[in-house]
């Protein structure tokens, strides 16, 4: 596998960040692009960023487009409406200072951004111009009130807001210039992660918003002047439209700064995506963008056969991967990506909150190894059960905290039990004071996971243990941020922006809005947010590490495996691949057909 590695420099390169850079390499003869590993190596602060411009590209007429999910919420900042379905199209509409390119490489987006600079080191200060160009749809200009609005709602005292504080709340002054083109942010403590900010590499919170359009639902006149520090009526009004005027579709309000423009979208059913006339920038290839759920995969595959689509992302399974490989017709892409797939506990009821024990139990008798054999090898046969939550197998200073757990060792479970006073009951099923050891894991429908539950059962039953299927279509959006469920089963959506993972692990006191399964440790919130302001590089690893391992101790989630990345396309369609922002879509501004 050949290695191109790219590292920024710069006259204030220092300390250290995450823009990331990886290997370009590990295609087959046939072209398609299966289990390439990253290489990646971090910029530095204040370092000279490389631009991005859209290409120019010939008009290819319309694409029609599959995902195991569509479209849900505009805006995908608040911890109700973080999804990765939202995650797949937000990029064609949603400004960005940053663009994440295929490698993992965060550039300044010249299309939206004249100059990113970080004005001065200590204290950190870093100023943005926009393009005088860059308007939402209906003329209005992009620019400061739209950042200060995602900085309002993350750092705010009002609980109206649903978004997560991590890095801005890091910001200790914000200022405009009086064309609102310019903003000079400074932060009272570094911020190693403040490429992330305000861009679609930050997922939810990053998304920027139109903020001119709530000014006119909410009547405040200017939000730039609605404080950060206080608990206002004001302030309360733009919560509430920020958590419920942009939930769903509406296109009075829905508006764009990108490419496309959504033209109609149903939930999580069907959305389609024309080109923005507003735009400033090269057109896209398509000119109108079709994407339709289809949740079961091989529905997917034989669309796709019968050339009824252009191009599908979906989460294969080795049947899939197989028969799409095999026929020769498609190109494909797969490779464990930024995305990961766990086991949550839920530490709000008492089964788990009080019993470490079961915890730890379940943790032992689960066979993560057969799983990823069995489900996830024949797709990417590099993939092996994930050992850290917060640093990815293929990225530097990954550690496995998890070694030797997860080896389907029932026999050590039921000890595990059994020590703790659980004793059999007439069932079978291990019970302790009337609670029995028996519980349902809740999971979005996916033929993979209704699978990895039966296995999961199956190695604990001999355990003494019960575990039944919960899955439900609507569980990722409704019941798993409720916190309805015994223990969860699903993915986290992850960037090289590694401080989008801490609201997943913060204590919810402590600004962990996406910290579905209630868990908290006081050690890990301080470790999180120290690795925030950590702007040497491998300290930050070092502590991301120190945290994870604590996390593992309490095993109050169980990681099982990376995500496979995985897109298949026309072989007249390209350049197809999959990136967390944006999915198979990241980059379909650029499809070109050929042939």
């Amino acid at each position: 596998m050949g290695v191109r590695a790219r590292t920024a420099v710069g006259a204030l390169g220092v300390v250290a960040a995450l823009a990331l850079a990886a290997c370009s390499a590990g295609t087959n003869e046939a072209g398609d692009d299966v289990g390439r590993e990253q290489n990646l190596a971090p910029g530095a602060i204040g370092a000279v960023d490389q631009p991005y411009n859209r290409p120019k590209v010939a008009d290819i007429g319309e694409v029609k487009v599959t995902v195991e999910e569509s479209f849900q919420d505009y805006n995908n900042n608040t911890g109700a409406a973080n999804s990765l379905a939202n995650d797949y199209f937000k990029p064609m509409w949603a400004p960005s200072p940053y663009f994440l390119d295929s490698d993992l490489n965060l550039k300044i987006d010249r299309d939206y951004m004249e100059s990113i600079t970080v004005k001065s080191a200590n204290p950190q200060v870093v100023e943005y111009k926009w393009r005088p160009e860059a308007v939402w749809s209906d003329g209005a200009p992009v620019g400061c009130k739209d950042m200060y609005l995602l900085y309002l709602a993350a750092v705010s005292p009002t609980r109206a807001f649903d978004s997560a504080p991590h890095g801005y709340n890091q910001i200790s002054k914000f200022d405009c210039s009086p064309d609102g083109k310019t903003v000079t942010v400074t932060f009272g403590t570094p911020f190693a992660d403040y490429r992330g900010l305000w861009s679609a590499a930050w997922l939810a919170g990053g998304q920027l918003l139109p903020a001119h359009m709530l000014e006119q639902r909410t009547g405040i006149p200017d939000i730039t002047k609605v404080p950060v520090d206080k608990d206002t009526p004001e302030a309360r009004r733009a919560g509430q439209f920020f958590t419920q005027g942009w939930s769903d579709f509406d296109p009075s309000v829905g508006l764009s700064a990108g490419p496309y423009r959504i033209e109609s979208a149903v939930r999580n059913q069907r959305i389609v995506l024309v080109r923005n006339e507003r735009w400033w920038g090269n057109p896209g290839g398509p000119s109108k963008i079709t994407t339709t759920a289809v949740r079961d995969a091989q529905a997917a595959v034989q669309q796709i056969q019968n050339k009824e689509v252009d191009v599908t992302g979906l989460q294969a399974d080795p049947t899939v991967s197989e028969q799409l490989r095999a026929s020769g017709e498609f190109r494909l892409y797969a490779r464990g990506g930024q995305t990961y797939e766990h086991l949550d506990f839920n530490m709000a009821r008492p089964l788990f909150r009080d019993h470490p024990e079961l915890r730890k139990a379940v943790a032992a008798c689960v066979n993560r190894q057969d799983i990823v054999d069995k489900l996830v090898k024949g797709v990417d046969p590099n993939a092996r059960p994930l050992g850290n939550f917060l640093i990815n197998p293929n990225e530097p200073g990954y550690q496995d905290h998890y070694a030797g757990v997860g080896a389907g060792n029932a026999d050590q479970a039921r000890k595990l039990l059994t020590d703790a006073g659980w004793a059999p009951g007439p069932d079978g099923v291990l019970a302790r004071n009337g609670q029995r050891a028996s519980f349902r894991i809740g999971h979005k429908l996916v033929d993979r996971r209704n699978q990895t539950v039966q296995l999961m059962a199956g190695s604990c039953r001999p355990a003494g243990i019960e575990i039944t299927d919960a899955g439900q279509e609507a569980f990722n959006d409704q019941m798993l941020p409720a916190g309805e469920f015994d223990a969860a089963l699903f993915a986290w959506v992850g960037t090289p922006v590694k401080s989008t993972l801490t609201p997943n692990y913060t204590s919810k006191a402590k600004g962990g809005v996406a910290n579905y399964n209630d868990y908290s440790n006081a050690k890990v919130d301080e470790l999180l947010a120290r690795a925030n302001t950590e702007l040497d590089f491998p300290t930050r690893l070092a502590t991301f590490n120190e945290a994870d391992q604590l996390m593992s101790r309490d095993m109050h989630s169980l990681p099982l495996f990376q995500l496979i990345d995985f897109s298949a396309a026309q072989r007249n369609i390209q350049p197809v691949s999959y990136l967390s922002t944006g999915g198979p879509l990241w980059n379909a501004f650029a499809w070109q057909r050929t042939g």
